[in-house]
């Protein structure tokens, strides 16, 4: 594949209210998964295998825990001091609100302009909660072949992966001849057990985008583009391909909980971190895990630095946690920093970065009840 032929867009906007408070501080894109990676770094590490050169990234807010993560984008080899890198655009939910007060750019502005400086002939369209190995390259043979306007990626699953019903949560239907016939809503779904998500990932010509944004523009129609395409894509014709791999959609603390408990499975875990397309992340140095005389840990995985003096079973400890004497931890995601006192059982449960929890204290929820604890929090006994 040649250099620049594709250049990508990702969407870090989509609705965090079901996450918070965990995404108080930052974009679904950047939360922690599996201890050491963060969510956007399946996106990004695709677009690498892919061999793209310039990435759009269009965030929501501030996106400063994003920029913290990314820094120069060399993990995935976007810092090429000759041509393309990694493009941040933030504040996109300002510009949506505020778009028709702004005379002098309007709200797709930096989409062309970014699409005209990559020098591409396609682009890879997608938002950032979907944790999947996508394989860019494949999908694009598939779309030239096809000879269709838009190739949208999906994926057979249970309905409920659909999650909350949100403009980029829909299933696809097919006609006789697999031909795409529609687009139906999560509400408008009723008998079916499994169906053809549409993943929010799309492949589609920097020409037809472009047509696709002037006419939004003619009529008024202003979002994010993967929902853009969305919005205009059965009035072209359009090419489904089928993605097989492992798929988590983040979109709420128990899809969010599930999705790294799947990781202890081995087979899954194998799955999304052994496949064709390796994961890549920023790297962090850290010194071993220390594992106290009496420290007892169980199907569990483990960040470096961290301090295990209790007990820990069915759970991810992030790096730098200390767990104390006596403490036990079960069926819980401890991130990074946390501190957990003597003789503190917690269970079921995400306690989010630098958190204490005193001795003694009590963190139980259930499978069904899933306790989060914010950034930052002080857990009294």
């Amino acid at each position: 594949m040649v250099k620049n032929k594709l250049c990508a867009i990702l969407n870090l906007t989509e609705d965090d209210k079901a996450l918070k408070p965990l995404t108080n501080t930052r974009p679904i894109a950047g939360l922690p998964f599996v201890n050491r990676y963060r969510v956007i770094d399946f996106a990004l590490s695709a677009i690498c295998h892919a061999e793209i050169s310039s990435v759009a990234l269009f965030i929501a807010e501030s996106g400063r825990s994003i920029y913290d993560h990314i820094r120069s984008g060399a993990a995935w080899d976007l810092d090429s001091p000759v041509s393309g890198g990694i493009f941040t655009f933030s504040q996109q939910n300002w510009k949506l609100r505020h778009h028709k007060e702004n005379e002098h750019e309007d709200f797709y502005y930096n989409h062309r302009v970014f699409m005209a400086r990559s020098k591409a002939e396609y682009v890879f369209v997608a938002g950032s909660k979907i944790i999947a190995n996508i394989d860019i390259r494949a999908v694009l043979r598939q779309h030239i072949n096809q000879g269709k306007d838009i190739t949208v990626i999906y994926k057979p699953m249970e309905k409920e992966f659909l999650g909350t019903a949100t403009p980029k949560t829909r299933a696809i239907i097919f006609d006789d001849a697999h031909q795409v016939q529609e687009l139906r809503e999560y509400s408008a779904l009723t008998t079916e057990e499994k169906v053809s998500a549409s993943l929010g990932m799309y492949v589609i010509s920097v020409a037809k985008l472009n047509e696709l944004i002037d006419r939004a523009v003619e009529e008024d129609v202003y979002m994010e583009v993967d929902e853009l395409i969305q919005h205009y894509l059965l009035e072209g014709t359009v090419n489904a391909y089928e993605y097989t791999g492992y798929t988590a959609n983040i979109d709420s603390i128990g899809r969010y909980y599930q999705a790294n408990m799947d990781m202890l499975d081995r087979s899954k875990f194998t799955a999304v971190f052994h496949s064709s397309i390796p994961v890549l992340t920023k790297t962090k140095n850290g010194v071993p895990t220390y594992y106290g005389v009496e420290s007892e840990v169980t199907q569990s995985v483990i960040g470096t630095g961290a301090t295990i003096a209790g007990r820990v079973h069915h759970s991810l400890v992030s790096r730098k946690v200390k767990i104390e004497n006596q403490a036990k931890v079960t069926d819980s995601i401890i991130l990074q920093g946390v501190h957990i006192g003597e003789g503190a059982e917690v269970a079921y449960a995400i306690i989010d970065k630098d958190s204490i929890v005193a001795p003694g204290a009590k963190i139980i929820g259930t499978p069904d009840n899933i306790i989060v604890i914010e950034k930052n929090s002080y857990v009294e006994a």
